[in-house]
Parts: structure tokens; C-alpha cells; sequence
């Protein structure tokens, strides 16, 4: 599967779209009520058949096509089991309109001819930039819309990612995360922490103060919020043109690639806007979908290993505090720098475990497996 993102062209036909997702919002609200009255009086759970079996009777009055409903409730089915396993901290909630942002074409409802895209159910036409040509049988269309009001289509094609060439040379690298620096690699190399959200945060902070002294009845608070909104976004954006950059530098430069696997939810707890600045989670994603395409390998070594306390004569130092960046190992007296030698570290347990699992052939995997998010990405 591969994802492409086009821009809609805005015109006055617009609204219509804003119409649908209204639509939209209702439907998941309204099956989400249903949910909670059926749970109320019976204390049972709606499955997802009887839910669309339900509202397949008001489909003929429904702007939304029929696929487009189901791929609505099978969201908010996904959305409680997600909860009832535990996987979510708190069950679905009713939404508004305006902040109900996608609506999800299948195999209906639609046509595309080169730049335009039709709507059959409001029987309207839309041209989008075609920043690049497509080609393949379209699996699912996707209508988003950015909190600044702007359209995108996101296109997911049966078809799979072009791989991109490379020389080969074996070259290995491990890699240590960190919060000062982005990420320190094995051979010395560092990449500085870019902090946009920190270089950002007094325009940020501004805009809000300034969104939440304007009144709710007033007219300005929408353009108050789009300030806010086209600020973050700008975040955003940057942040992410930077890890795709970075991945594809990575996987340009070496064969196997080494990182611990990260425990995000923990670090976040400590670190909070810090976490959310630097985007691991987000990078590692990304690096593993641009390692795929060059025939790069991603291996995560376990998270519990102790990469930056453990010497390379064997030595563990058990009382290193997070403060300690430099250390002397008692044993053969030699000062490591704590960033450094956990990429390593990293680099050494990772080949290790390659080595050892290479002799089995269910672990001949030369290709890191796609990351779930990337085979059903919505950009």
C-alpha cells in the first residue's frame, strides 16, 4: 500500500463539504447515543452489524454515502473495543461538528479524472493540485480537513512503496535518543535538538492569551483561533519536514540501523512537553517506512537493556544517576561519555542479537516490517 496527499482547490462549493462532515459528526453521535441508552437499559453492547443494519434504513436521506457511514461506525466500534481492552484510557465521546475532520471513501461514492475529483451523493466536482501523477487501483479516498479550513484527499493505492536505490557498503550504526541532544550515533556523530515547539512557544503562549480574553459570542474568536491554529501547524510541519529528512540521511548512509525500543508513554510522564517536542515515537515510524524503501534494516534492542551504565570491559554502574553525563568506570579506570557510550552499547547488543537470531531461518529478515500506522497512513 502506498499513500498519496493532494490539496483541494478552495471555492465556493466548499461548503458542501462542510455540510458532509456535519453529516458525519452526526452519525457518530447519534450511534454513540444509541450505544449508551442500549448500555443504560441492558446493560449489552451494540455489535457493529446490528449498528450498521440500523442505519442503513436512513441512508436514502443521508447526504454520506452508504460505505462512508460504515467506515463512520466501524470507527467508533474500534474506538470502544480499544477501551473495553484496556488500549485506551477513556471511553469514545460525543464531538462537534467542526471538529469532525475526515470522512472516508471506500469503493463508491466518488470518481477521479486526473485532477478532479466528483462527489456522486451532492453530485459536485472539486480539482485538487496534482503535486505528483498516480497510478494504481485506489483502495479507500480520504476528505480531510485541517483545522485552518483547508481540504486534502488522501489517496491509499494497492500498490507497493517504489523502492529506492542505494549502495550497499554493511555499514552499522547505533542510536541514542535524548532530550538536549536529538540523538547521539556510535560514531560520534550528533544531531542537535531542533525544539520548534520551544523556539515557537511565545507566539503560541500570545495567541492563546489572546483567543481566550476574546468572548465566545465574539467575531474576532475564529480569527483568533485560526492565528492560534496556523502557528502550531507551522510546528508541525517543521517538525515533521525534519524527520523525514533525517530518515532518509540516515538510511542513505548506512546498512543496519540500531535503536533501543523506547518506552514513550513513561518518558512522557516525566518530561511531558519536552516528549511531545522531540517526537520520537513519530521519527521511529517514519524511519522504519523510508528504511522499507531503501532495503535498510531496523532492529530495536530491548528497552531494559542497560546501554549507558554498562562499560566495555562488562562493568554495570547501578548507582548512574540521569544527572551523571560523564562517568569513570572503577574496574578499568576508563571516562566515558554517557550519550556515547549507549550508542555503542546499542550498536554492539544489537549486532549480537542479529548475529544469534540469523541462525534461525524464521529470523532471516533482511527488511524491517511496515509499522501498522504507515499501511493505513492518513498524512
Amino acid at each position: 500500500m502506498i499513500s498519496y496527499k493532494y490539496k483541494l482547490y478552495r471555492t465556493d462549493k466548499t461548503k458542501h463539504l462542510d455540510k458532509m462532515l456535519r453529516e458525519a459528526a452526526f452519525v457518530w453521535n447519534h450511534a454513540l447515543a444509541l450505544q449508551k441508552r442500549y448500555y443504560r437499559l441492558y446493560h449489552k453492547y451494540i455489535g457493529r452489524n446490528r449498528m450498521q443494519a440500523h442505519f442503513a434504513k436512513r441512508i436514502s436521506r443521508n447526504i454520506l454515502h452508504s460505505q462512508s457511514v460504515q467506515e463512520i461506525l466501524e470507527r467508533l466500534d474500534d474506538a470502544y473495543k480499544r477501551f473495553f481492552k484496556h488500549l485506551a484510557a477513556r471511553p469514545p465521546k460525543f464531538r462537534r461538528a467542526k471538529d469532525f475532520s475526515s470522512i472516508v471513501f471506500k469503493q463508491g461514492g466518488y470518481s477521479l479524472n486526473g485532477n478532479v475529483l466528483t462527489i456522486n451523493r451532492i453530485s459536485k466536482r472539486y480539482k485538487f493540485s496534482l503535486s505528483r501523477n498516480y497510478d494504481g487501483k485506489v483502495k479507500t479516498l480520504t476528505v480531510k480537513r485541517s483545522p485552518l479550513g483547508e481540504y486534502f484527499i488522501i489517496m491509499v493505492l494497492d500498490k507497493a512503496p517504489a523502492s529506492l536505490g542505494k549502495t550497499h557498503n554493511g555499514a552499522s550504526v547505533g542510536i541514542d535518543f535524548g532530550l538536549k541532544t536529538y540523538m547521539t550515533m556510535s560514531d560520534g556523530t550528533t544531531v542537535k535538538n531542533p525544539q520548534f515547539l520551544k523556539t515557537e512557544l511565545p507566539r503560541v503562549q500570545r495567541a492563546s492569551r489572546k483567543l481566550s480574553k476574546t468572548a465566545s459570542d465574539s467575531h474576532h474568536r475564529q480569527d483568533r483561533r485560526k492565528e492560534l491554529d496556523r502557528i502550531l501547524e507551522r510546528i508541525v510541519n517543521q517538525r515533521n519536514e525534519f524527520q523525514w529528512q533525517l530518515a532518509h540521511h540516515l538510511c542513505r548512509q548506512y546498512d543496519r540501523i540500531f535503536i533501543e525500543d523506547l518506552q514513550l508513554t513513561g518518558m512522557s510522564a516525566l518530561w511531558g512537553r519536552k516528549m511531545s517536542d522531540l517526537a520520537h515515537g513519530a521519527f521511529v515510524t517514519r524511519l522504519e517506512y523510508v528504511a522499507s524503501k531503501y532495503g535498510v534494516t531496523v532492529h530495536k534492542i530491548d528497552r531494559f537493556y542497560p546501554s549507558s551504565k554498562t562499560c566495555t570491559c562488562g562493568y554495570v554502574n547501578k548507582q548512574l544517576l540521569l544527572k551523571d553525563r560523564l562517568w569513570t568506570c572503577p574496574e578499568c579506570g576508563a571516562v566515558h561519555s554517557r550519550d556515547l557510550l549507549a550508542a555503542q552499547n546499542i550498536l554492539r547488543q544489537g549486532i549480537a542479537e542479529l548475529e544469534s537470531t540469523s541462525k534461525t531461518p524464521s529470523a532471516r529478515r533482511a527488511h524491517v516490517r511496515l509499522h501498522p500506522r504507515i499501511s493505513r497512513i492518513h498524512a
